[in-house]
């Protein structure tokens, strides 16, 4: 019998519910080592130049494959084998240092949405055409070293700028190529506890389908379960709830926080066409765009190319869900869970 998506989450939440109640409060234990942390696989490292402190990452460009969902894996391009790339955290005020080491085979580049930089670290074709900094665009087997002067704070965004042997920056960026900055304040935000980093995005091109069946299309984090929450209640009629808890991280973005917690979304748009992203039943103030004030319809909406920052404070123990808010995305892979636990 077809279920209907507004009675899907009472199951599911009863049995989570139960599943806590067993093993003392916590919904699903176990989980910490898969969720809610931002991606620190990146080496990393805080030196003093003429008084500026600089914050160094190295970022590789690789082939990887994700399996995806059941039947299909993703041949995917990467920084440092995951998609999105590990979050780059600066400070406000230090020298953000990125060597990228292209052990791809094709030309690829690091552009970053920043302000303050030489333009030889751009990334663009300008620079080939210019003949400026045109190692940044970087061939295969190739590295260059990108600097930013982090004067403002905030958040933003990387992302490969290359077209190459026939595939448009599109295809690039889609492929996995990209990434979040975190630019903390000076003085910093003490009273956030967490921070959390979504990016919205289509897949890349290259999925390979080993057996029939839905693949996801719309992905956030990489991740996309096909069918949305009809697949997911689907899934408890037939496995129960450690089938449900198998789609953790593998096909949905699942996230924890504790009660009392202050947590920060990092939403990011790096898709194709326009995506939006509503969060079930919490206040989200915005703390970037609309600063200061309650994202009105707890939706954010989001053309391309674009982000939101917001804080929520949970305050009670939940499972909440979180989706584009175009829902045929949503229908098509965009779901995902935020747990609040005690």
């Amino acid at each position: 019998m077809e279920l209907k998506y507004g009675l899907i989450a009472v199951p599911i939440l009863i049995a989570i519910f139960v599943v806590a109640i067993s093993n003392g409060g916590q919904f699903l234990p176990g989980l910490d080592s898969q969720t809610q942390e931002i991606s620190e696989q990146v080496h990393t490292q805080v030196a003093d130049a003429e008084e500026q402190k600089v914050r160094e990452y190295t970022l590789v460009i690789e082939a990887t494959d994700i399996q995806v969902s059941d039947n299909a894996i993703w041949h995917a391009w990467t920084y440092n084998g995951t998609v999105p790339a590990p979050t780059l955290k600066v400070n406000q005020g230090e020298l953000l240092r990125v060597r990228v080491i292209n052990n791809h085979n094709l030309t690829h580049s690091f552009h970053a949405h920043l302000t303050d930089y030489d333009m030889k670290h751009d990334g663009s074709p300008v620079n080939v055409l210019t003949g400026v900094g045109a190692g940044s665009m970087i061939p295969p087997g190739g590295e260059w070293t990108y600097e930013y002067n982090m004067d403002s704070w905030g958040t933003t965004f990387f992302h490969d700028h290359a077209s190459s042997e026939g595939h448009g920056i599109k295809d690039h960026i889609l492929q996995g190529l990209y990434g979040a900055i975190i630019v903390e304040r000076d003085p910093p935000k003490t009273y956030v506890d967490r921070d959390i980093v979504i990016v919205m995005g289509e897949i890349g091109f290259d999925v390979e389908r080993t057996a029939p069946g839905p693949t996801p299309y719309f992905i956030m984090n990489g991740k996309g379960m096909p069918g949305g929450e009809h697949a997911l209640g689907q899934i408890f009629e037939e496995q129960g709830i450690e089938g449900v808890a198998a789609q953790f991280n593998y096909t949905m973005p699942v996230y924890k926080a504790k009660v009392g917690e202050t947590v920060q979304f990092h939403v990011i748009n790096l898709g194709d066409v326009i995506h939006s992203f509503h969060l079930h039943g919490l206040e989200m103030t915005s703390s970037a765009v609309q600063r200061g004030t309650n994202i009105q319809g707890t939706t954010v909406p989001l053309v391309q190319g674009t982000l939101e920052t917001f804080i929520v404070k949970p305050d009670k123990p939940a499972m909440w869900l979180y989706h584009c808010h175009v829902v045929s995305h949503a229908d098509a892979g965009m779901i995902g869970l935020f747990i609040v636990e005690e």
